[in-house]
């Protein structure tokens, strides 16, 4: 897929940026979802700040779709939201011990964002213009790296 509305491939550079920080969220799903990697007590605990990192990796879609205009930005986030609203009303059932149900969960979120990502991907692929306030197509810093990784370091400068 090439990304011929930025010069100097920044818009392939937002577009790895993303893949990238999606293949973490997938790791990160796959080893919670199998119980060899996480037992069920530690399931019980990890589930929610699973949530939080799914939000945030949502969030910094929706920005980097936002600041490329990108025309299909209201349906996307009402997908992420209908997503975002499953992982909610389940969270206090996982909490309780419904442990089946969580992992179920986190098995058909992974089939789900492998689908997302087409989105995304077509997001990227087809927006008009660099980003707003960016001549030569230059990308903003947060959006190449996401602001605030649950569980990441933020950088000092």
């Amino acid at each position: 897929m090439t990304f011929r509305h930025y010069p100097n491939g920044s818009a392939g550079a937002i577009g790895a940026a993303i893949r990238q920080a999606r293949r973490h969220l997938c790791a990160r799903l796959a080893d919670i979802a199998d119980s060899n990697c996480t037992p069920d007590d530690c399931f019980v605990r990890a589930f929610p700040s699973v949530v939080t990192a799914v939000e945030v990796g949502f969030r910094h879609e929706e920005s980097v779709m936002e600041s490329l205009d990108y025309g299909r930005l209201h349906e996307h986030r009402a997908e992420n939201a209908t997503i975002l609203a499953a992982l909610h009303r389940a969270m206090p059932l996982v909490e309780d011990g419904d442990i089946a149900l969580g992992r179920q969960l986190v098995a058909a979120l992974l089939d789900l964002l492998s689908l997302h990502r087409l989105s995304t991907d077509l997001a990227l692929a087809t927006a008009p213009r660099a980003p707003a306030g960016r001549p030569g197509g230059r990308v903003p810093r947060i959006l190449l790296h996401g602001g605030g990784h649950p569980g990441g370091r933020l950088r000092q400068h």
